[in-house]
């Protein structure tokens, strides 16, 4: 069969996918759901010490709108011989596939804002790439979750113009900023990764790491500018583009996406397990 024609097809479950996609189908959704229940965990770091009421309570709506994916998406990993149990309350730090930027708490209203407009809008253009997905469970459910994370756009632009409105704010959004750019523009992998070539090849995404890239760079790339952090600009075509050139070097880490760092923090890695609660997890 050619590739025009697995693309072409719909799978229905992992046992209908091409050789060689079904495990990196699994890896996708395992690094998904990591990202997502860990990023729910930072927003709630939030919820009592954010910078204005209603901050507060757009951090409590975004963790649940996080928390809730991620459930979603440990569900479907049932599918591919994963425990979601084991994956949600068992696993040790070098376990985890989220992002190095969730290892520990954002120490500043910035560092929040850093992970909403930039890791969240990266996790939001990977979903958008699988709306129409051959691969029908993933296909049925995106749509749903892209509606909710919507707000969360919403949100990190309005508070990242806001705080660039003032030389201290704009100072501290360049601080927290820069690094987490960085991460996020390396977290969609590198154009030759096989995994993802293998994704691609079967319509489960529609597009590779670079495209990838450049519609996350079009999405933030708008805001940043707005606010006067230089991390992006926009060229005569229209099209958006960085001079920051990601760095996949020995530590990297494809079927994670991150860097071999070890994973979550000691007190993250019990609070996301629910190690305080465990005798009152219910089968």
């Amino acid at each position: 069969m050619s590739e025009l024609e697995t693309a072409a097809r719909t799978f229905k479950s992992p046992d209908d996918l091409p050789q060689g996609a079904r495990e990196p189908m699994g890896e996708l959704l395992l690094i998904l759901a990591d990202n997502k229940r860990l990023l729910g965990m930072r927003y709630a770091d939030w919820i009592l010490g954010a910078p204005a009421l209603e901050a507060g309570i757009a951090c409590s709506a975004m963790a649940q709108d996080e928390w809730g994916h991620g459930r979603i998406v440990y569900a479907m990993l049932r599918d591919f011989d994963f425990d979601p149990h084991h994956l949600e309350h068992e696993r040790e730090a070098s376990e985890y596939r989220s992002s190095e930027l969730l290892d520990g708490p954002a120490r500043s209203w910035s560092e929040l804002l850093a992970l909403n407009l930039l890791l969240d809008t990266a996790l939001s253009v990977q979903f958008e790439a699988m709306a129409e997905s051959s691969y029908e469970p993933v296909h049925y459910k995106v749509q749903k979750l892209l509606d909710e994370e919507r707000f969360h756009f919403e949100h990190a632009r309005g508070w990242t113009a806001r705080l660039a409105a003032t030389p201290k704010g704009r100072a501290s959004l360049e601080e927290a900023f820069e690094p987490a750019f960085g991460s996020c523009l390396r977290w969609f992998g590198s154009a030759d990764d096989p995994v993802e070539a293998a994704l691609e090849g079967a319509g489960i995404v529609d597009a590779g790491p670079d495209l990838l890239r450049a519609r996350w760079l079009a999405r933030v790339g708008p805001v940043l500018a707005r606010a006067g952090l230089e991390l992006a600009g926009e060229r005569e075509t229209g099209e958006w583009a960085t001079a920051l050139v990601p760095e996949w070097n020995d530590d990297w880490m494809p079927g994670w996406r991150r860097t071999d760092t070890g994973g979550p923090d000691e007190d993250t890695l019990r609070r996301v397990r629910g190690d305080k609660n465990r005798p009152l997890l219910m089968d």
